[in-house]
């Protein structure tokens, strides 16, 4: 039977606002969406998402959002209504209210009313506007997946049950005369019937004790309503339910007056304020923005008319071009993370992206961007498709380059561009699209774009007719390529001679090069033969450094929040999945406008981000640390590291084994064989099997996280224990094991990890594919990853680590007597640290007295309390809360700098490190204790952190400039924490040793002295022993 949906219009869609808000925020209770400032936004989220598909599946005509409006009359009736749901607690209802507050900015942004009425539930205004809206000739929808709402289902009245998405997704389900008594078995206009007998637990509705969903169903089918229930009640044949109405009469006379839905609640339904209207866009996508929805941001962005609009289809025939419309940029939104600069409005300006298909052209671009002086520079590739990595500009084909010269004029440079079929192109038939040469003898070789797109007429080639049509294009390139032959025509290899203009431009340092994430386009062209030279300005970086806790620094997010441009995304102009088109068979008028646009719109962030770092005293670290690092990370991504592959293998037999031994002692301690990697198999052996306490739960049951496990295993119990121990050996297994023997670059025989300069909000990097950073080191299988990690044949590993670099910024930040003293007597600071908190002599401290210091100092720094130092230490709350009041007794500076660092970030919204790196701290503000004390945390954290990453980025320029002065073959190839790896030959062992010492020791003066810890050998593990 088809679904029994209302006829298409008109029709009011009501919907029962509370109750899917709730829903949003429990889902993902265990693990909630949350900014990158720690602001919860499951609920929010949602309801974004619920109602963006409404709208799009079903176009209301009439659209209303009903709440509850306190306590109803039914709590007057039952004082005990609803008193068993469990109240939130402070922190999880400030979340809530919070979610509340954002839902109300939503539905302002989004044109929808609110509806509520003084003393009833939102299922009676429901019910009431139900009632008049039929007569008036409206078709009424109710949207809500609660059973009560069934009562209401009549002719002109149907419930939509909106479903759930996720893993479990439960499509949406229409509920009508037809089908209204399959849920319940019964018919609507008994459904408060049925509900007064069974009672509604969620409620508190008591109903009948003792009669059941069936019992229920077969009474109101064969009596009616309730009272004609009761005046049989002798009648009925089996004793349970005619006994429990004898006895509870009155409570089923009850229950059905708290469950049904009144009709008669003083509200009109005002039609007109209810129309659907278009959202206020540009307010929503900046609410977006906010909430860092950045793919609906998007989208209202487009429909704002912003760039292109989304879902409006690929452009038509006669305008094919990506940049189909001008390029017109509105002033530039000052709602900024960060306190912002004097306003910069960009005026409206049209674009020209122009195709340089020969030689000629190629020069007097070449002439033009160096008459321009400062550049922007996109590469565009084609990723080996055999390579683990997504991003992998070592295995990757050069196949276009743009440089955009000024705001609104770039110029695209097609190297490797081929047919659909796989032929390799030159200057083929034109067809019907491409962009033509203008007339201009001095234009000529320039295939215009843009504004100046001018499409060329073309008889289509005749197509033989189908039975089925054509599948719509899904994307840009598709329906290029649909539209018949295409002109592939490229420039020479970017080696040969003809192309040295273009060369020589690229590698000279006197044409100041702009890019967006420089690093990946400097590897790109260095692959090419190309060493990139000038770079001036890194607009990812510049993001990066005026905001670090920016949830995304890409080009399409910057441009949509700081230009209120859409960009042309990757998928958009490719395609996704199997039917993706490879970008070098993007016809070329579609991939000149894509790469345009990517250098134009970086040039436009470069007048935006340029100002705001010196408004902000941020122009020295964003040129003296952060864009000179960009080179050395190019450099040690490109040298790489060997790793023993055979080494590799023997592990993986270990490994198996040690995995297979522990899977041994979990099925003994669990008393029974089951699957581990079983989530439902593994709470029911937890919890109901071995009865061990439930520590938090999540929307599926008790939750058997690492973090339960390990409060387990702190109790005593043994199998959580092992499961932990399993779980970080399957990890080490699938991460490190089998994953770096597959990394291992075909051509160089190496691994070339990726550096990230823009992920660690603390400035600290990062590194990734394969992330080296997370290998353990405090077990043996851990360091024996550590072990294949070899030099080339007949050379040596170097370790250079900072000593203590934490404590010592930590010394020199708070300027705390004893600590510094104690660094610079050259002592051990936590044997120091335990004589003075102790109060015993230095010789008589002990290895135990030794270990508590050491944990008390770096639990110091990163702000723990009492509860977590106990946990640490083993001991009692009290103990551990006595130890941090010695600690502070005996280090009054560095007590008295800490919350220094807290009352400067409340007043002025960030910290800053030794050299001047922010980290704005909104948290502080926030009414959810938590949070305020994660901002806390990071207040008196980031400026050590901060620092630390901060002094080995200086320290890594400083060497890598050193060792191209001085000649040396040496080489940095990885940076983990505070420690730097070399690979060096042997002669030049004893140079590198005081080169690396001499720039990491003096990177930075310091009130107490940097101390580096250098060791060699055969591999990285043997450089720390």
């Amino acid at each position: 039977m088809p679904a029994p949906a209302p006829p298409p219009a008109p029709r009011l869609f009501l919907v029962d606002g509370y109750a899917l808000i709730y829903r949003a925020f429990f889902a993902l209770l265990s693990r909630p969406l949350t900014t990158s400032r720690g602001e919860n936004t499951s609920a929010v989220w949602g309801v974004a998402n619920f109602l963006q598909r409404l709208l799009a599946n079903h176009r209301p005509e009439y659209l209303g959002w009903v709440h509850d409006a306190g306590l109803s009359f039914r709590h007057e009736r039952y004082p005990a209504y609803k008193a068993t749901r469990e109240k939130l607690g402070e922190e999880l209802q400030a979340d809530f209210d919070r979610g509340m507050a954002r839902i109300s900015e939503l539905l302002e942004a989004m044109h929808i009313p609110v509806l509520s009425c003084d003393g009833y539930e939102a299922d009676d205004v429901i019910g009431t506007l139900a009632t008049e809206g039929v007569p008036r000739g409206v078709n009424v929808v109710v949207v809500s997946g609660d059973k009560d709402f069934q009562q209401l289902v009549a002719p002109g009245v149907w419930l939509l049950n909106p479903g759930r998405g996720g893993p479990a997704s439960v499509e949406e389900q229409w509920v009508g005369v037809e089908n209204g008594s399959e849920r319940l078995g019964v018919p609507p206009e008994l459904v408060i019937d049925y509900l007064a007998l069974v009672g509604d637990s969620s409620d508190n509705v008591p109903g009948v004790k003792g009669i059941g969903d069936k019992t229920a169903g077969e009474l109101v089918n064969t009596y009616g309503p309730l009272e004609r229930i009761l005046a049989n009640v002798e009648n009925i044949a089996k004793k349970r339910p005619r006994e429990a109405l004898q006895q509870y009469a009155d409570l089923a006379v009850l229950s059905k007056e708290l469950v049904t839905i009144r009709r008669d609640v003083p509200v009109t339904l005002d039609l007109e304020r209810l129309r659907v209207r278009d959202p206020d866009w540009m307010r929503l996508k900046n609410l977006y923005l906010e909430l860092e929805f950045q793919g609906l941001a998007k989208q209202a962005a487009a429909a704002a008319g912003a760039g292109r609009p989304l879902g409006t289809g690929l452009p038509a025939a006669d305008a094919l071009s990506i940049n189909d419309t001008p390029g017109a940029l509105p002033e530039n939104d000052p709602a900024l993370d960060f306190p912002p600069p004097p306003a910069l409005t960009l005026p409206a300006i049209e674009t020209r992206y122009v195709t340089v298909d020969d030689v000629a052209a190629m020069e007097r671009v070449v002439a033009r961007a160096r008459e321009a002086g400062t550049i922007a520079v996109d590469t565009e590739t084609l990723i080996d498709p055999d390579s683990p990595q997504k991003v992998d500009p070592l295995r990757a084909t050069l196949v276009g380059v743009t440089i955009a010269v000024g705001v609104g004029e770039a110029y695209y440079f097609p190297l490797r561009h081929r047919l659909r079929d796989g032929t390799q192109g030159d200057l083929l038939l034109d067809a019907s699209g491409d962009r033509a040469p203008t007339d201009a003898p001095e234009d000529r070789g320039l295939v215009m774009g843009g504004d100046e797109a001018a499409p060329v007429a073309a008889k289509p080639k005749a197509r033989k007719k189908k039975a089925v049509a054509p599948a719509e294009p899904s994307s840009i390139a598709e329906r290029a390529l649909m539209r018949g032959a295409q002109t592939v025509q490229n420039l020479p290899p970017i080696e040969s001679p003809e192309m040295r203009p273009l060369r020589d431009l690229l590698e000279d340092p006197g044409v100041r090069k702009t890019a967006q994430n420089a690093k990946y386009d400097l590897l790109a062209l260095r692959r090419a033969g190309i060493r990139l030279r000038g770079l001036d300005f890194d607009t990812m970086l510049a993001s990066y450094v005026l905001d670090p806790g920016r949830r995304s620094h890409g080009l399409d997010v910057l441009a949509l929040e700081f230009l209120d441009y859409r960009m042309t995304s990757f998928d958009e102009l490719c395609g996704k999945g199997r039917n993706a088109i490879p970008y070098d068979q993007v016809p070329i008028e579609c991939a000149r406008d894509y790469s345009c646009e990517d250098g134009d719109m970086t040039l436009r962030l470069r007048a935006l981000f340029e100002p705001q770092l010196e408004a902000h005293a941020l122009t020295l670290l964003f040129r003296e640390v952060e864009l000179p690092l960009v080179e050395v990370l190019g450099d040690m991504e490109w040298m790489g590291v060997s790793i023993d592959i055979p080494w590799f293998t023997s592990l993986k037999t270990r490994f198996q084994a040690e995995r297979e031994r522990v899977e041994k002692q979990i099925h003994e301690a669990a008393g029974m064989e089951f699957n581990i990697n079983s989530n439902p198999q593994l709470r029911e052996i937890l919890f109901e099997k071995l009865g061990l306490p439930v520590i938090k739960r999540t929307a599926t049951g008790p939750s058997t996280d690492a973090s339960v496990l390990q409060e387990l295993a702190e109790e005593g119990h043994a199998l959580p224990s092992l499961l932990m121990e399993y779980r970080e050996l399957s990890k080490l297994e699938s991460t490190y094991i089998d994953a770096l023997p597959a990394m291992v670059n075909p051509q160089t025989g190496r691994i070339h990890t990726s550096f990230n300069q823009t992920v660690a909000t603390t400035g600290r990097l990062s590194s990734s594919d394969p992330n080296l950073q997370n290998i353990p080191i405090r077990r043996e299988l851990g360091r024996d990853i550590r072990r294949g990690f070899i030099p080339r044949e007949g050379w040596t590993l170097l370790s250079a680590d900072y000593s203590q670099i934490e404590l010592r910024l930590l010394a020199h930040l708070s300027h705390d007597p004893a600590f510094v003293q104690a660094f610079r007597s050259g002592g051990d600071i936590h044997r120091q640290t335990a004589a003075l908190i102790f109060e015993v002599p230095l010789e008589e401290v002990t290895s135990a007295m030794r270990g508590r210091a050491k944990t008390i100092n770096f639990a110091t720094i990163y702000g723990q309390g009492a509860h977590a130092l106990s946990r640490q230490l083993g001991i009692a709350h009290a103990e551990a809360k006595e130890f941090i009041t010695r600690y502070f007794e005996r280090f009054e500076g560095i007590r008295k700098y800490l919350d220094s660092m807290v009352d400067l970030a409340r007043a002025q919204g960030y910290v800053q490190t030794i050299f001047g790196r922010r980290r704005y701290i909104p948290e502080l503000r926030d009414r959810n204790f938590n949070i305020r004390a994660f901002g806390e945390r990071t207040a008196t954290n980031s400026p050590i952190q901060g620092s630390a990453a901060d002094l080995i980025k200086i320290a890594m320029i400083r060497i890598h400039r050193a060792l191209r002065e001085q000649g040396l073959r040496s080489a940095m190839i990885l940076q983990v924490h505070d420690e730097l790896v070399f690979e060096t030959p042997a002669e030049e062992l004893e140079a590198l040793q005081a080169l690396v010492r001499e720039e990491m020791e003096h990177a930075a003066e310091l009130s107490v002295p940097l101390v580096v810890d250098i060791g060699t050998g055969v591999n990285w593990l043997e450089t720390k022993l």
